[in-house]
């Protein structure tokens, strides 16, 4: 393991950059301990490897270790083992607490991004995809704490439904993303709206909604959608408007239903394989 190796204890001050790739034994852990010894380590990349866990709470290598590392950048990419990117109670908050880009592609295995005891406060671009079994991307509790995020890119995930998950169906709370304007929605099949539960969404700085082949999407949210700075829809070449997102978003969907039983009932067997790209939607301001 590398974080066992031959290597002194002394700090290094010299690296920013590190990418670490091809731990294929499954038995070892994520070198956290060793990691915390580039003081001035401020962008990590994780690629090609069999770890379970990035950042666990509990670690032969960090539990008598002081956290002094701060993280600005982490990449994820094709960590096909990788279950959990931090534990539930992980204590090394100052390691994340001032991530400002996070990217996370081919770990299959994924079961969340953001664990609810850990919070992202300073991220601003949060880029998602070719997770297969993630089925939601954050719970409000984490939709609340993401103040400072201003890109949001969800792409190629099978099985999300939703990307906030509400706790209670009857929770109505408002959730605010403040500085958010650029949120991009692709290729999510089984997507039906940002969030299915009630809560209201406020986007005050949302400039750019992009959605395209999401076949099942049937609203973009369920509660009160504030985003005033869109003002127009597009949908192939023709520009859209019927008030407000939702309703803009309802009544294309309905246009699409009914051209799809028009195509079906002329008996095109193949008509179903074509909606998903018929469903391409932009959203930007006048």
């Amino acid at each position: 393991m590398l974080c066992n190796g031959q290597l002194n204890d002394e700090p290094i001050y010299t690296v920013t950059d590190l990418h670490l790739r091809c731990f294929h034994d499954e038995s070892d852990k994520f070198p956290l301990g060793f990691l915390q010894r580039f003081i001035n380590l401020r962008n990590l990349k994780v690629a090609r490897s069999s770890f379970t866990c990035i950042f666990s709470s509990v670690s032969e290598c960090t539990e008598n270790s002081e956290t002094i590392m701060k993280l600005r950048s982490l990449e994820l990419i094709m960590l096909h083992n990788l279950e959990f990117i931090c534990e539930e109670k992980f204590e090394v908050q100052p390691i994340l607490q001032d991530i400002e880009s996070l990217a996370v592609d081919s770990c299959s295995r994924l079961k969340n991004i953001f664990p609810s005891s850990v919070l992202f406060v300073n991220l601003q671009k949060l880029k998602v995809g070719h997770c297969a079994g993630l089925e939601s991307i954050m719970k409000p509790s984490t939709a609340r704490s993401l103040q400072n995020l201003k890109e949001l890119y969800i792409h190629c995930c099978g099985m999300i439904e939703e990307i906030v998950a509400s706790d209670d169906e009857n929770d109505a709370s408002e959730l605010v993303f403040m500085k958010l304007e650029f949120l991009q929605l692709i290729n999510l099949q089984r997507l039906r709206s940002f969030c299915k539960g009630r809560h209201g969404f406020k986007f005050p700085l949302l400039r750019i909604l992009f959605v395209k082949d999401c076949p099942v999407i049937e609203t973009f949210s369920h509660g009160v959608l504030n985003a005033p700075r869109l003002r127009a829809v597009r949908e192939q070449d023709e520009w859209h408007w019927n008030g407000d997102v939702n309703t803009t978003i309802k009544t294309l969907v309905a246009k699409m239903v009914m051209y799809t039983k028009s195509i079906i009932s002329d008996h095109d067997s193949n008509v179903m394989a074509c909606i998903p790209t018929l469903i391409a939607v932009s959203f930007s301001c006048s």
